[in-house]
């Protein structure tokens, strides 16, 4: 097999123009860096049409696409309730490959319950063989996600565990939480937790605010967020842990963490879903399950708050959230309707449509936070020579369009609100 080139390319941080050589069939890989961002893979980068190319070998021509580093999702859930596991793994996979992403942290759920060491390697097993994305488990904080009996740890960390979660699961025993910090410290884990006060939110299912009280729905307060973030990062500072706070949705809890930060609090990340920055409890209009999350859309003010924390790096990571819900599932009364919506197979180019193109965010910034900050945190280690794994390349081309259709969705669910819109961009990955 011949070597692969890529002409005229355009290297989405800076606007420059290069071509790449990449390794294959007996070439030694080599890791290059380019605006100091490691790429996998690549054994020859020059200024756009300086490289000499044989006869004979395998050119594409990159001429108006965008050459960045694939995303990687610190948070996604991958099981469709009444699907097999397998073809949940194999659906995830493609979607990922789809939306531009080259891995993923895997969030425990009941069929997925990262608890123990026998569930681990069963999933690692069928995660590699059918999953054309990089997916890592999150280990349980607790057994069964229950809230109330620490996970063995170290059994965990031995399988290659370095986030701890229980997704959406927020224990209210504080004592087992801080001891279970002090410990995990030890081990190097990573807490990913969201901010919540389950006393304050059980029975609610929005936020509360013009819409909800049109709908007559008890609504979710956002101190309870914010109350659960400053517990949260007082109780890790206090234990020496790591702490990533999970899909803040709340201006206040964006100054909290901006705050914290500023005092020097080590170990401390947080992320934002995808759907806070574009979304309003507004969105709900007429009791539409589709924008039922958790934690719930809120204002305006706060969708700015939270764009602007991902500026200034007060937010590290952009995230899917990725939680696919059966059709049926989602067309139950709201109250009844589970929470969550699919993001995978349109990260991307949701991004670019809704962010980038707009002016709101840079490519730079979202490499920062799809690309570097949640595959640092994550840190996805190739156990066999104990480096971190860095991203391979995709190419974009940002003038194409793709309309969002069952079709075009592999994740296996259509819980999206992107559905019938029509995006800008295309993506090809790997490269590399």
């Amino acid at each position: 097999m011949t070597n692969t080139y890529i002409t005229n390319a355009t290297w989405a941080l800076n606007g420059q123009k290069l071509d790449l050589r990449m390794g294959q069939s007996g070439d030694e890989p080599t890791t290059i860096f380019l605006d100091d961002i490691p790429l996998e893979g690549v054994t020859g980068v020059t200024d756009a049409g300086e490289m000499k190319i044989p006869e004979g070998a395998r050119v594409i021509d990159a001429t108006g696409k965008l050459l960045l580093p694939a995303l990687f999702d610190l948070h996604a859930k991958i099981e469709i309730a009444g699907c097999s596991k397998r073809e949940s793994i194999y659906r995830t996979g493609q979607a990922a490959i789809q939306g531009g992403v080259w891995g993923m942290l895997v969030m425990p759920t009941p069929g997925f319950c990262f608890d123990n060491a026998s569930t681990l390697d069963s999933f690692d097993e069928a995660a590699t063989q059918r999953s054309a994305a990089a997916m890592i488990p999150a280990g349980c904080i607790t057994e069964g996600m229950q809230g109330s009996q620490q996970t063995p740890y170290n059994t965990l960390a031995a399988r290659g565990v370095s986030i701890l979660s229980d997704a959406e699961h927020v224990t209210d025993n504080l004592l087992m939480l801080h001891r279970a910090m002090k410990y995990a410290a030890e081990l190097d884990l990573t807490f990913a937790i969201r901010g919540d006060v389950p006393a304050l939110t059980r029975n609610t299912y929005m936020h509360p605010g013009t819409t909800s009280y049109s709908l007559g729905l008890h609504g979710t307060p956002a101190c309870a967020e914010e109350i659960g973030i400053e517990t949260l990062i007082r109780l890790a500072e206090d234990a020496g842990a790591k702490l990533h706070i999970q899909t803040v949705s709340t201006a206040e809890g964006v100054a909290i963490i901006r705050r914290a930060k500023q005092r020097g609090v080590k170990g401390l990340t947080a992320e934002v879903a995808l759907h806070h920055l574009l979304y309003t409890h507004e969105n709900v209009g007429d009791y539409n399950t589709t924008f039922k999350t958790l934690p719930p859309l809120r204002e305006q003010s706060d969708c700015d708050a939270l764009l602007e924390g991902v500026k200034d790096g007060t937010i590290d990571c952009i995230v899917t959230d990725h939680t696919p819900c059966i059709p049926f599932a989602k067309k139950q009364d709201f109250v009844s309707a589970p929470q969550g919506m699919v993001a995978l197979d349109t990260f991307l180019p949701a991004i670019y449509t809704y962010l980038i193109k707009p002016g709101k965010l840079s490519w730079a910034e979202v490499v920062r936070a799809c690309c570097i900050n949640p595959a640092e945190i994550a840190t996805p280690y190739d156990h066999e020579e104990d480096t971190p794994m860095v991203a391979p390349l995709l190419l974009f081309a940002p003038d194409t369009e793709m309309t969002v259709t069952e079709a075009t969705m592999n994740c296996g669910t259509l819980n999206t609100p992107l559905l019938g819109s029509t995006l800008n961009g295309s993506i090809t990955l790997p490269l590399c």
